[in-house]
């Protein structure tokens, strides 16, 4: 049983008078509003672009239409988790909803997390859905961000009305909640912090590049196959395949992706899958596969990279693949609708094992350059082409032989590959420094805030 005494006026001014609040980390933090500063006295909290993406809607706005935009599945606790589109030039960037350096993007439905902004993220502008804290100084905005992402935290902001059910965090809530000062020592760290922050986002727009020189080289390479590549299957009613290209299903985009394949593989412009890699290799197999990790596609990212902390395989509803994961491997989702690479540039020190909706490709040389290319617009627009189902949303492991890939020549695939490995190596040396470094403001945390059992 917890205890504890709490004095009459603090139950008075609480939000709830039910015991378990009274004794939860949400209601600790509330009785430091009288000694403690605001969040809204620190800095601005602003919503998001309240727009609608429906042209006959009042709150349309064209620019939705190509805008980029930072939502709440790019919000993760202390990292703005970007995706390719996120890298291109802002269109809005002098707009309030749009972020700027050293904001605190914060999610609000749901569940809370916040991010920061480094001074190399482009200017886009988050949704509705998000709130942005801005201007603070660097270590105020290192130290709100921590604290935001603790439990104390969390359980104050997701606690609404405390007797109903959280639906989403009001700017004003936000504002009101109280944080503890800033301790000493934060400025130094902040200084690191950002340098490496700006060093990993460094690396997101070295992939950038990279990903517009291979498809800049796509395109010379293949002209013919814009209207393929272009990522919309077919609306025509009706074309015509040689029989060839027909199969049972008797589906106009799996026709197309025959006819795409064979005629790249006739005027030897790119070459079957299986003739540059081995498919989903069973050897060797792990001898004590319940110790292993496991790798399900939400680890994936969309940056090539893979989720530092992996769940138990005993944890996992589904099944395993049998051969553990090794350095060079490359794995693809076959969740058509979200298509994602993951690229193991690292020598691998544990035993990882994929799932089985992951398939894993062993190419035998330029693995990152055949990596760039898995998720080049010409293998997603054959990957959605072989989605199966009423909704077409997954595609069958067997599939994957149906690829063809462009082969570049030795020099650029050899750079492709020199260059992904290097920009992996220097995002993972910088998150290796942003982990220590949110280690020792962990410590400073736990100075301040008591270790309080969790609201029941």
């Amino acid at each position: 049983m917890k205890a504890d005494w709490i004095a009459a006026d603090q139950v008075v001014l609480a939000d709830d008078w039910r015991p378990d609040y009274q004794l939860s980390r949400a209601a600790w933090l509330g009785r430091h509003a009288g000694e403690w500063a605001p969040l809204g006295r620190l800095g601005g909290c602003l919503d998001g672009w309240r727009v609608s993406s429906n042209p006959a809607a009042s709150g349309y706005d064209p620019r939705i239409e190509c805008a980029p935009v930072y939502r709440l599945r790019h919000i993760e606790p202390m990292e703005l988790r970007t995706q390719a589109e996120h890298w291109l030039p802002p269109l809005l960037a002098e707009e309030p909803f749009c972020v700027q350096p050293m904001d605190v993007i914060l999610r609000r439905v749901g569940s809370v997390a916040a991010a920061l902004v480094s001074e190399l993220h482009r200017r886009h502008p988050v949704d509705a859905n998000l709130g942005i804290i801005r201007g603070l100084a660097p270590d105020q905005a290192l130290w709100t961000a921590y604290c935001l992402n603790q439990p104390h935290y969390r359980d104050y902001l997701e606690t609404s009305g405390s007797i109903t059910e959280l639906v989403r965090v009001g700017l004003r809530h936000i504002a009101g909640m109280p944080i503890a000062p800033k301790p000493a020592g934060m400025n130094a760290l902040a200084q690191d912090y950002f340098e490496a922050l700006n060093r990993d986002s460094q690396s997101f727009e070295q992939l950038f590049r990279l990903r517009r020189e291979l498809s800049d080289w796509l395109a010379e390479r293949l002209p013919d196959t814009a209207a393929f590549m272009s990522g919309s299957l077919a609306t025509r009613r009706w074309a015509r395949f040689a029989p060839e290209d027909l199969s049972d299903q008797l589906n106009m985009a799996v026709a197309e992706q025959h006819q795409m394949v064979r005629t790249l593989q006739e005027t030897g412009l790119a070459a079957p899958l299986g003739s540059l890699a081995q498919i989903a290799p069973r050897e060797p197999r792990e001898a004590n596969p319940e110790t292993c990790r496991a790798l399900r596609i939400s680890d994936l990212d969309q940056q090539f990279g893979i989720a530092p902390r992996l769940a138990g395989r005993p944890e996992l509803a589904w099944r395993t693949q049998v051969r553990p994961l090794a350095q060079f491997d490359v794995l693809l989702s076959t969740f058509a609708a979200d298509p994602k690479v993951a690229f193991v540039a690292e020598p691998v020190t544990e035993c990882i094992l994929p799932s089985e909706q992951l398939i894993t490709l062993c190419f035998h040389r330029f693995q990152g350059a055949f990596a760039l290319l898995m998720e080049s617009a010409l293998v997603r627009a054959q990957w959605v082409r072989l989605a199966t189902g009423s909704v077409q949303r997954f595609v069958q492991p067997a599939a994957v032989d149906q690829l063809v890939l462009p082969v570049p020549d030795q020099g650029l695939a050899e750079r492709w590959h020199a260059s992904l490995v290097d920009l992996m190596a220097k995002r993972r040396a910088a998150r290796h420094r942003m982990d220590a470094l949110l280690a020792e403001v962990g410590r400073l945390y736990d100075a301040i805030h008591p270790a309080i059992e969790a609201r029941t």
